[in-house]
């Protein structure tokens, strides 16, 4: 059988973390409040979280073992 891939919830943690420091760095620059710049990474934070959530959630497995033809 297979190796099914799964994604750790650490590697989600770490894109999420990458995306909200990334627009965390934009709204410093655009924003003068520090509280604009908390909400924009709050919403990023959360937004991206569910978003690899839901994909992780609708991905389907691939039932594929090696050495074998996927069409027949």
């Amino acid at each position: 059988m297979a190796k099914t891939k799964s994604v750790s919830l650490k590697s989600m943690f770490v894109l999420v973390l990458v995306a909200t420091s990334f627009v965390g760095a934009i709204a410093w620059g655009a924003f003068d409040d520090l509280s604009r710049v908390a909400i924009a990474m709050g919403i990023t934070f959360v937004v991206v979280l569910v978003g690899f959530l839901v994909l992780t959630w609708v991905g389907k497995e691939d039932n594929f073992q090696p050495g074998q033809q996927r069409l027949k």
